[in-house]
This record gives structure tokens, C-alpha cells and sequence, in this order.
């Protein structure tokens, strides 16, 4: 009779897991929701839209993007941390996720630690940019302007990873008592106060200014790519600008889960967000944003985050030297 029960008891179990299992591959069966952490109209939120209606028709289940500005991303981190860890609740996040156990001193523990990486969706350059009517037309020329502090010089960053970029380049101009920095809760504020001229510049994301950059509104000075790229050819990379030392300058935008989400989950939707990073409607949407495909397996997106959180820490103490709300 035991050895009957044992069987039985056996043969449940591994119904119950082979049942699981077909749930898992047969994911989407609803809507998923991506929640971002920005403003309508930024990178992080341009490419998502784009990706998401390309995972729309293939899996055929509606993607739907949700915008939850706020804290540093906090609020939509959170959110997708008490999220069932089912995949259908999904966060796009750029580096600053890495930075918030800095920046937001309500964290008691580090997001990072309750999320899981998915797949890293794209990168592109960040840019240092000022007003595009004025003298300032090159990175010397901002130096020399800025280090008159008779000039009253600021720049702007629109969450903690631009601030950190920024932090080194001021740095690395040797202008950082004499420029302030102007914190945003989010870039398409920041762009409008240095267009207006309240602000004299700002670094923040390629994709973020380039449209303003384009129509003269904006100039941007120099960009953090390794070489100049096509679609700037007479703007100067960072190290030809005189910026080669700055540390950790490009962003990128990735998706993550709550920790716990089944790995062959996480692979579905990695592997949708690859095809959907290489699919030429979605490529219309990043390349004149100036923003390079990735979609990375959930590995090598780990491994990618664990690298620049090295980075990052090791410039917390001079950057992060208090923390905000």
C-alpha cells in the first residue's frame, strides 16, 4: 500500500511539472504589460513602442506599454517588483536602475537583487549638449566659457544615469565647482529649459536631442561613440573632444522581471525581444535615433549588468555623495 501511494504520489508530481512546463512554452497566453519608468516621447519609451507592437503580431497577444514616471524610476521598479513573476509584468529599465540604491534613500534593499535580467534591447551615445543659438559651438569653447564663473554655467540630467556621464565630463573639464548640476525628473523638461536658456546645457542620451539638434534648436557638442557617426559627421566623438578618460558613457535600454520568473519564461521572452530588436520596422524607429540593436540572451545581459555595476560603484562615492528623493 506505501509503494502504491509512492508511485502514485510520483506520477502526480511529474503530471503536475509536465503541466507546468506546457504552460510555460505555450507563453503569452494574455497581454503583457511593459512598464516604463519615463515620460512619453524619450528613448526608453520610443523604443519600447516600437518593440512591443512588432511582439504584438508575432505572439499574438497584445504588448502594452505603460508610462510610470516618477523617483528615479522607482515607482515603476517597485511596481514591477510585487508583480507575479509570471512574466506578463515586465519593466524597461536603462543603467540607472543600477544607481538607485545611491540615489533614493527609501531603499533599504537593492532593486537590482529582486528583479532578474531579461534582454538588453538596444544602446546608443550619450551627448553633451547646449543651447543651439550661441557662441558655444565646440567642447573648448564650453570650457572657456564656463570656467568664467561670471557666466553662472549649469547642466541639466534627466535621472542618475546622465548624471553620473555628466559628473565625469564636468570632471574631466576640470569645471565641476564651477558648473551646477540641475536635476530633472525626466529629459523632456531639461531639453525645454535649455532651448529657453534657463539652463546652459545638458548630457543626456543621443536619441533624446537629436530631432532638436536637427532643426537648430539644440547643438550638440560632442557624442560617446567610438567613432563619429554617420548621421553627425561634424560632431566630434568624446575622446576627439578631449573627453577620452569618462568612464561608462553609453546607455542602454533593457528589459527585466521580477526574480523568481521561470527561466524558460525569461528565454521566450529574450528570444522575442532578439527577433523583434533585428525586424526592420523596429530598426526604422532606432537607427534615427541613433540607437544600435542588441537583444541579448538573458546570460549575457547579466553578465553585461554585473560589469557596469562594477563601474558604478566605483564611482559612487564622488557621484552619489548623498542621496535624493
Amino acid at each position: 500500500m506505501k509503494l502504491s501511494r509512492l508511485v502514485l504520489g510520483s506520477c502526480l508530481m511529474f503530471v503536475m511539472g509536465a503541466g507546468a512546463q506546457a504552460d510555460e512554452t505555450k507563453f503569452p497566453e494574455k497581454p503583457v504589460v511593459v512598464i516604463v519608468p519615463y515620460s512619453p516621447g524619450g528613448g526608453s519609451d520610443n523604443v519600447s513602442r516600437a518593440m512591443a507592437r512588432y511582439l504584438t503580431e508575432q505572439w499574438g497577444k497584445t504588448v502594452v506599454v505603460e508610462n510610470k514616471p516618477g523617483a528615479d524610476g522607482l515607482i515603476a521598479t517597485n511596481e514591477t517588483i510585487r508583480a507575479k513573476p509570471d512574466g506578463y509584468t515586465l519593466l524597461v529599465s536603462i543603467p540607472a536602475i543600477a544607481m538607485l540604491k545611491y540615489t533614493n534613500k527609501s531603499i533599504k534593499t537593492d532593486p537590482l537583487t529582486q528583479l532578474t535580467p531579461v534582454s538588453m534591447m538596444a544602446t546608443g551615445p550619450t551627448a553633451i549638449v547646449v543651447k543651439g543659438k550661441t557662441d558655444i559651438k565646440t567642447v573648448a569653447d564650453y570650457k572657456r566659457y564656463c570656467a568664467n564663473e561670471a557666466n553662472n554655467c549649469s547642466w541639466a540630467s534627466g535621472e542618475p544615469f546622465t548624471l553620473m556621464v555628466g559628473t565625469g565630463l564636468m570632471s574631466e573639464l576640470a569645471l565641476t565647482d564651477k558648473v551646477t548640476n540641475v536635476r530633472y525628473a525626466g529629459t523632456s523638461a531639461a531639453v525645454s529649459d535649455v532651448i529657453g536658456g534657463h539652463v546652459t546645457s545638458l548630457v543626456t542620451g543621443t536619441s533624446s536631442v537629436l530631432s532638436a539638434h536637427k532643426s537648430g534648436d539644440l547643438r550638440i557638442l560632442a557624442v560617446s561613440a567610438d567613432k563619429r557617426l554617420v548621421e553627425l559627421p561634424d560632431v566630434p566623438t568624446y575622446a576627439e573632444a578631449g573627453l577620452g578618460d569618462v568612464k561608462f558613457t553609453n546607455n542602454w535600454y533593457g528589459i527585466f522581471a521580477p526574480a523568481g520568473t521561470p527561466e524558460p519564461i525569461k528565454k521566450k521572452i529574450a528570444d522575442g525581444f532578439n527577433k523583434a530588436a533585428n525586424a526592420p520596422e523596429v530598426l526604422k524607429v532606432l537607427k534615427p535615433l541613433l540607437l544600435s540593436p542588441v537583444g541579448s540572451s538573458p546570460e549575457e545581459f547579466a553578465r553585461q549588468l554585473a560589469h557596469d555595476q562594477k563601474v558604478i560603484d566605483a564611482s559612487a562615492a564622488s557621484v552619489f555623495s548623498e542621496k535624493v528623493n
